[in-house]
């Protein structure tokens, strides 16, 4: 584990700064594009100063894949990546103030396959679910003390035909947690907050409780019933995705008519959700899951946009996203947007 104590003054002096001023955030997204002045997305109540490149790594730590990222009540923002053969430190859990200091990192042990992120409070205490693509879900304090693990669901047992590759948890108001398996064989298992298994639902079909690559989830209790709504993708990113929602008992519920392209998380704070978008944009949606706003939309092509994901930032174009892979919101209002490319980015979409 890394402390604030080892940062490199270089390091130091540059998350200061990320923390500062807009303007200076902003031209510090070093992008093909970038500009002289604050970037502003969005309009009306929905409107952001874009921050790219938030938050000061130490010398030690070199970003892989920025999968994750979540946001404690004292206002640190936790991010998960998976970490580089070439990082002096493999941590993948990097902490940061919310001015963009670091503080400290440790989970060398979900080294390239750490994927969902999530942050909440049971009892009052702060928690986090982390899900690793090849060891299964840790549920973690925030320190990353493993409180209990799940490598593989009983549900696996015997059927050696079906690929296992979860990727992301939501979790419900009496702690039980609908655990996706994203990247494998596309069914959603149901646990009891202590781990224990339930029942699994969804999984390939044609029926109408039928998921296809379920990557993300949230429970919604913004409505009548609290809904699993689970984030499903076309697999060979042809056609746009979907919201798919399920009571709590994991029955099929509907299909939201809220338009998403390649939708991979969410985060809620009050009413407003947000959506990553893999194709580029980032999505807010309202109680009636209706599209409020849309953020940096970067798309231009799927094939544009995945290439671009493994260029160096110098080709990123400032105030435009590439691939969102996770979001979340801070107590002000705020966003933090973690994205799925070569070299890592952590965005910060700071409320005006």
């Amino acid at each position: 584990m890394l402390d604030e104590s080892r940062i490199s003054r270089r390091g130091f002096v540059s998350g200061v700064a990320a923390g500062m001023t807009a303007a200076v955030c902003s031209r510090g997204a070093r992008g093909a594009d970038a500009v002289a002045g604050p970037i502003i997305l969005g309009e009306g109540e929905h409107r952001y100063r874009c921050l790219h490149d938030w938050g000061a790594l130490p010398d030690s730590i070199i970003y892989g894949l920025t999968h994750g990222v979540a946001v404690d009540k004292a206002g640190n923002v936790y991010v998960l990546h998976t970490s580089r053969k070439n990082s002096p430190s493999k941590d993948t859990v990097v902490v940061f103030d919310r001015s963009g200091k670091f503080l400290r990192s440790w989970g060398a042990e979900y080294f390239g396959t750490a994927h969902g992120f999530d942050l909440i409070v049971e009892e009052g205490k702060e928690l986090l679910y982390i899900t690793d693509m090849a060891r299964g879900l840790f549920k973690t304090t925030l320190e990353g003390k493993v409180i209990w693990h799940v490598a593989k669901p009983p549900f696996y047992e015997g059927r050696k035909e079906l690929k296992y590759t979860p990727t992301n948890v939501a979790v419900a108001p009496n702690g039980d947690v609908y655990f996706a398996d994203g990247y494998g064989s596309w069914f959603i298992h149901h646990l009891d907050k202590d781990g224990n298994y339930k029942r699994t639902f969804g999984g390939p079909g044609e029926g109408k409780g039928a998921t296809i690559h379920p990557h993300g989830l949230y429970v919604d209790v913004r409505g009548k019933e609290p809904l699993v709504v689970v984030a499903e993708n076309d697999p060979k990113g042809q056609k746009p995705g979907r919201l798919h929602a399920f009571n709590l008992d994991c029955e099929h519920h509907s299909i939201l008519p809220t338009t998403v392209r390649s939708p991979r998380h969410f985060d809620r704070r009050e009413n407003l959700v947000v959506i990553p978008d893999l194709d580029a944009v980032v999505t807010l949606i309202d109680e009636e899951n209706r599209v409020v706003a849309q953020l940096g939309d970067g798309y231009t092509t799927h094939a544009e946009v995945r290439a671009l994901r493994t260029k160096g930032r110098e080709q990123f174009k400032a105030g435009k996203f590439i691939c969102p892979h996770d979001a979340a919101f801070d107590a002000d209002g705020s966003i933090y947007v973690s994205e799925w490319v070569d070299v890592g980015r952590v965005t910060k979409l700071e409320k005006v």
